[in-house]
């Protein structure tokens, strides 16, 4: 039984965390840049509506243009930030026209000193807060009006041709659609060069940069920077205080019960347990695609028009292409965890109730149904299927929603929300007896439940928005799945599965097993909680979030350099013979090896890179958001989900027909394929684009004209190398393991229950 100071602990970090979390929503809700009623000319007249707005933030979505370009930064990086395109557009347009009213000449005409007064005028006319918030009414400027009518021309002509976007020619066919998402872009540029009431800097902490509006890091960011700094060291140093007062903390076979068992030769596998073998058939079918999409998609990055010649874009159109790239990361990785959960449950209780496998395999039909019903959903609204529909958001429920990592439509979403709690009611029958055997709720069969039961419950939050609501705010929910649910209780999940795993196989004591759940919750969950808010920094947010993220991210190292330490503890711990290779599980031992290392790399040293106000300032929205979300994702989670994949696999393949050589392939073309990716192409154009940022503003770094630039390209080209490696090598020996194994599965055993 775990001591009540570890389970207050526990308590503790997750009140604290989350009583954090909502204080900064109700900020992000209170605070975030109002929808005005109106937006009316300095005369009165009206030139657009709340509604307008709102309405052209919906056919953002609907086109799903967060895949192609991004607001407030987040979103794809290969097209235009439109809220930094539109801004530095906007201050192009007033300032010649401020310098022809002056002395007739052209802003580029005048000298420096000149140059520099009149943009200082305009800067400080932009920051002047028009907004009434007892009318509801915006007052644009006249130079904001000129800019606005002429860019309403300038947005039509760049979606329509197709010249400078991977999208085909007329994909925004509607011109009201048009006018309406430049009053949206036009709404977003005004929060980023517009100060908060009673502030000196705007909605969105000064950003972009952008000298022409005066757009530079304020104190904020500065300060914070440098206390997270202390922050990081201070976490660190504390750690390793506590590792080295408290030595059995971590993975420990000191004090395991029994020796490690390797059944695998002999294991015979339940009727349940065997029904998840479509499931990792699945999973490794989905990598499959999502990689190919992913080069389809990197291919457009170096020719607009099309794959090697051939236009593909009214087929395949980029935005279509990266949603179901990353779509299908979460589908594959999701999916491998969950099998591992329905498989790995019974081995630790040893029993399966009746009729189990009929429960697996309707969740496999509900699965198989939403991948398929969202991808052809996504396909259908982005060509605008659902257009003529009498329910107006119909393209939101079936087709695109519209958000990043969250492109499947609501109803999708709410299917497979269903789907995850029919899992979390699979496992609760499996560990129901284990469940009984102990009063102890801190135990372990209960952190395996607790673990369970937050895998759907974290998922729905991205559920608490619809098409009408503040793009700031649904950006803060945006986040809980994409950050809590994926980094956070899905990790936490996994950590559990692994330990109650271990203990059951002999490698770790219970006692070992708790301790290393225990301390992930608090050094993960307890840094990972409010760390959300490091997505919060520029997303006109208020800036206390801004320091409560910065602090708290900062501490997400610390759990990360501990769980690269204790990785290579499987080295020791899985020995058989002397050594780890003569383990049937190797190979999904040598994955979770390289979770340590990657989670160290991806998520700690690229994650922390970024993460500094100060240098996020200026890399927010640059291809290093890339090389962390890449390197963490896959070298991560994805790593995980591969290990789950092969620890089942090794148990329902047949042993003559398994292979190492291919495991071992995959996990060497997987590790170095992504680390080629990296340092090839991800990394060195993430800082040449972030220097462009510091140099030329942040809107000239997600350019067209900088994107296919000769050294970004040639970056790009240079990915081939790793992509090649990646999807040959570790992608296609893997999925041919999974593949093949479909004809060699174990035979049935027949004194286990379950009918």
């Amino acid at each position: 039984m775990m001591s009540w100071k570890w389970k207050l602990a526990v308590l503790a970090v997750l009140i604290v965390g989350f009583s954090t979390l909502m204080f900064m929503g109700i900020q992000a809700s209170t605070q975030a840049p109002p929808i005005p009623s109106r937006v009316i000319s300095e005369d009165g007249r009206e030139l657009f509506t709340g509604k307008d707005i709102l309405a052209g933030q919906s056919v953002f979505q609907k086109y799903g243009l967060m895949d192609v370009g991004s607001i407030f930064g987040h979103g794809a990086y290969t097209g235009p930030d439109f809220t930094a395109d539109y801004l530095h557009r906007e201050a192009e347009i007033a300032l010649n026209a401020m310098s022809r009213d002056v002395d007739g000449r052209a802003y580029n005409q005048l000298d420096a000193t000149d140059k520099k007064k009149l943009a200082l005028t305009f800067a400080n006319d932009t920051r002047i807060n028009r907004y009434d918030r007892y009318s509801g009414d915006l007052v644009f400027t006249r130079r904001q009006e000129q800019a606005y009518k002429q860019l309403v021309p300038y947005y039509e002509d760049l979606f329509s041709r197709g010249e400078r976007l991977p999208l085909p020619a007329s994909y925004i066919k509607d011109k009201q659609e048009a006018v309406q998402l430049v009053r949206f872009f036009s709404w977003a540029a005004w929060a980023c060069s517009t100060n908060r009431p009673g502030k000196d800097y705007t909605f969105t902490n000064n950003w972009p940069p952008e000298e022409l509006v005066g757009n530079r890091p304020h104190l904020h960011v500065f300060l914070w920077s440098a206390l997270s700094l202390i922050s990081l060291i201070g976490g660190i140093g504390l750690a390793q205080f506590l590792l080295g007062a408290y030595p059995t903390f971590g993975w420990s076979k000191d004090k395991a019960d029994d020796g490690l068992v390797d059944n695998v030769k002999s294991f015979l596998p339940t009727r349940a347990q065997r029904s998840v073998y479509p499931f990792l058939l699945v999973v490794v079918l989905l990598f499959l695609f999502q990689t190919a999409f992913g080069v389809v998609t990197a291919h457009y990055i170096v020719e607009t028009a099309g794959f090697y010649g051939i236009d593909i874009r009214s087929i395949l159109p980029y935005s279509i292409t990266r949603s179901w790239h990353l779509q299908l990361s979460i589908f594959w990785i999701a999916t491998a965890w969950l099998a591992g959960g329905m498989f790995i449950a019974p081995m630790l209780s040893q029993h399966e109730p009746q009729g189990q496998h009929w429960l697996v395999k309707l969740l496999f039909v509900a699965v198989l149904i939403v991948a398929v019903g969202s991808i052809g959903g996504e396909w259908l609204g982005i060509n605008q299927v659902f257009s003529n529909s009498a329910i107006s958001d119909l393209w939101f429920w079936i087709g695109h929603q519209g958000w990043e990592y969250l492109e499947l439509g609501r109803l999708w979403q709410l299917l497979l929300t269903i789907g995850m709690v029919l899992w979390a009611f699979i496992i609760y029958r499996s560990i129901a007896p284990l469940l009984a055997q102990t009063n102890d709720r801190g135990s372990l069969p209960h952190m395996l439940l607790y673990g369970v039961v937050a895998i759907p419950i974290f998922f729905s939050f991205g559920m608490m928005y619809h098409p009408g609501t503040n793009f700031v705010v649904a950006d803060f929910w945006r986040w809980w799945v994409v950050h809590l649910w994926v980094e956070g209780f899905f990790e936490l999940y996994t950590t559990i599965i692994v330990a109650y795993f271990f203990h059951s196989l002999g490698m770790v004591s219970a006692r070992s097993a708790l301790n290393v759940i225990y301390l992930d919750i608090i050094l993960y969950l307890g840094s990972g909680i409010v760390g959300i808010g490091h997505h919060y920094y520029w997303t006109a947010q208020p800036a206390i979030n801004m320091a409560l993220g910065a602090m708290f991210s900062a501490l997400e190292v610390v759990p990360l350099t501990l769980l690269t330490v204790e990785a290579w503890k499987f080295v020791y711990i899985a020995k058989v013979d002397g050594s780890i290779k003569n383990f049937s599980h190797y190979w999904a031992m040598m994955f979770l090896i390289a979770v340590g290392f990657w989670n160290f790399l991806g998520a700690g040293v690229f994650g922390f890179l970024i993460n500094l106000p100060i240098v996020s300032y200026y890399e927010h929205a640059t291809y290093l958001t890339s090389n962390h979300g890449h390197a963490a994702l896959m070298g991560v989670y994805g790593n995980l989900a591969v290990a789950a994949v092969l620890f089942c696999s090794r148990y329902l393949i047949k042993p003559e027909a398994w292979s190492n050589r291919l495991a071992g392939i995959s996990f060497w073309s997987l590790n170095i394929g992504l680390l080629l990716m990296l340092i090839l192409n991800i990394f060195p154009a993430g800082v040449v684009q972030m220097m462009a940022s510091y140099g030329h503003d942040f809107w000239y770094a997600r350019s067209y004209e900088f994107i296919h630039s000769v050294d970004f390209q040639r970056f790009t080209w240079l990915r081939i190398v790793g992509d090649l490696i990646f999807v040959l090598g570790g992608v296609v020996p893997l999925v041919f393991l999974i593949v093949r194994g479909c004809f060699h599965l174990r035979a049935l055993n027949k004194d286990s229950s379950g009918g």
